[in-house]
């Protein structure tokens, strides 16, 4: 029997003479962690690897945090523009200088100024690619870690900053060496974490903690500066993450549209599996493999896949297949208060399209307008809305206005904080800060005609 199975990233298409079904995993990055291990919960400081002379903290239950959220954000058809513009609206003008000061009315204010010295050492590294790369970081994670580069001249007491670098979050892990008499982390560890590589666990690296108290204390210290999270130790818990099955929800109903419309398809089932029984299925093939003495591929576990699939399709297609059925089981997980449901899903797609679709529709809306939520970006600046229409003038201005007041102080000082402390080492005398310069955005009638956003 001839198949066609079209995948989009867990998920499928799958399509058999005369029949269709979608098909997907049924699990969130939430539950994919008390599926893989069932000790697991949010207080990841209980949690830790011996590497060497170190003990390292895990990013996450499985230490792959960064790279679930990743994983999940990027197969959404909304989450990465919606961070990229976040990211713009924190960006603003770009970086520039300023002293702090305080106007008649004794409140703060910024004195933007211009430093030459100050400026020529920045663009000798590139400082604002340095820093994009930062506020991406902290608009996926809310943290951002940073190497310091000294000149070779602090060897001999010239102590000075050379230049600054952005390190990648999911290679990134806080460590504390296992002689320190002291919970708090003092290193940091590098290295390629999902070990796709031999080699990969012999092959990193440490350093020492950045100390803003003694700046060149040493030659290559790497900073962590992130937003705290509520009773956990080491890293931050973003705020994207209770959003992540709502996430999942709008990744999978493009899937569903595509499968109605493709090649006329005519859609009868949505079945939906669970990822415990592909992680066990995956185990299995593994164990296996190490018995016959053969390497492991992911293409193994695709293999067994596709047969499976072919086999529901036989099951649900044909005159020939009546009284034929497929037996599922469900387990559950009791996790605090709440009882997390795992099992097989054949859901029968009602052929009557046009409630279909706007049943999909509806879920899709709720779920974009969770997603914008948990990012932490107001709907009308996301480009979110309940009619798809652009949201009036009046309301996006608000909206950033409330943005500007709110939602950019803390974020920029995360993302600025290493510089500053750079430039704090450098250039004791000159008092100056690096901040992201905002236009404040007015109506477009207390604007003089020639300088209306319509006339440029």
């Amino acid at each position: 029997m001839n198949m066609d199975i079209e995948y989009v990233g867990r998920d499928a298409i799958v399509e058999l003479p005369g029949i269709a079904f979608t098909y997907q995993l049924s699990d969130t990055p939430r539950e994919f962690h008390k599926l893989k291990d069932e000790t697991t919960s949010l207080d990841w400081s209980e949690q830790y690897s011996f590497i060497g002379d170190y003990i390292m903290y895990p990013y996450g239950s499985n230490n792959d945090l960064p790279d679930v959220i990743k994983n999940v954000i990027q197969e959404n058809y909304i989450a990465p523009g919606i961070i990229k513009k976040k990211t713009q609206l924190l960006w603003g003008s770009g970086p520039m200088l300023y002293a702090e000061s305080f106007n008649e009315k004794n409140k703060p204010v910024r004195l933007w100024q211009e430093n030459e010295t100050i400026k020529k050492w920045l663009e000798s590294w590139d400082y604002e690619d340095y820093l994009l790369k930062c506020a991406t970081d902290h608009n996926y994670m809310e943290g951002v870690f940073t190497k310091y580069i000294l000149t070779k001249g602090s060897r001999i007491g010239k102590n000075f900053i050379s230049k600054l670098e952005h390190c990648y979050i999911d290679r990134s892990r806080l460590a504390t060496h296992k002689d320190a008499n002291t919970r708090k982390a003092t290193h940091v560890i590098q290295n390629d974490w999902s070990f796709s590589r031999v080699n990969s666990i012999l092959e990193y690296k440490v350093y020492p903690l950045f100390d803003f108290n003694n700046p060149f204390a040493n030659r290559t210290p790497i900073l962590y500066s992130n937003m705290y999270s509520f009773c956990t130790d080491y890293y931050t818990v973003p705020d994207i993450y209770g959003s992540l099955e709502w996430l999942k929800r709008s990744t999978s109903v493009p899937l569903i549209f595509k499968a109605l419309s493709k090649n006329s398809i005519n859609l009868k089932y949505h079945i939906i599996s669970p990822q415990a029984y592909w992680d066990k299925k995956a185990a299995e093939i593994k164990h296996n493999c190490t018995i016959k003495g053969q390497v492991y591929s992911d293409s193994m576990l695709t293999d067994y896949q596709n047969q499976f699939l072919k086999k529901i399709g036989e099951v649900l297609s044909g005159e020939g297949n009546t009284g034929k059925y497929l037996h599922t089981t469900k387990t559950f997980t009791v996790d605090g208060q709440n009882l997390i449901e795992h099992g097989w899903e054949i859901k029968v797609v009602d052929q009557n399209i046009k409630d279909f679709v706007e049943a999909q529709i509806k879920i899709s809306q709720r779920a974009d307008h969770a997603l914008s939520s948990g990012i932490g970006l107001h709907s009308s600046l996301g480009n979110v809305s309940e009619s798809g229409k652009s949201d009036s003038g009046s309301e996006q201005l608000y909206a950033l206005k409330n943005f500007l007041l709110t939602g950019v102080d803390i974020p920029e000082m995360i993302v600025m904080k290493a510089i500053n402390y750079a430039i704090k080492a450098n250039f004791p005398e000159s008092k100056l800060k690096l901040g992201f310069y905002h236009e404040v955005p007015e109506k477009e009638e207390d604007v003089s005609e020639g300088d209306r956003i319509k006339n440029n």
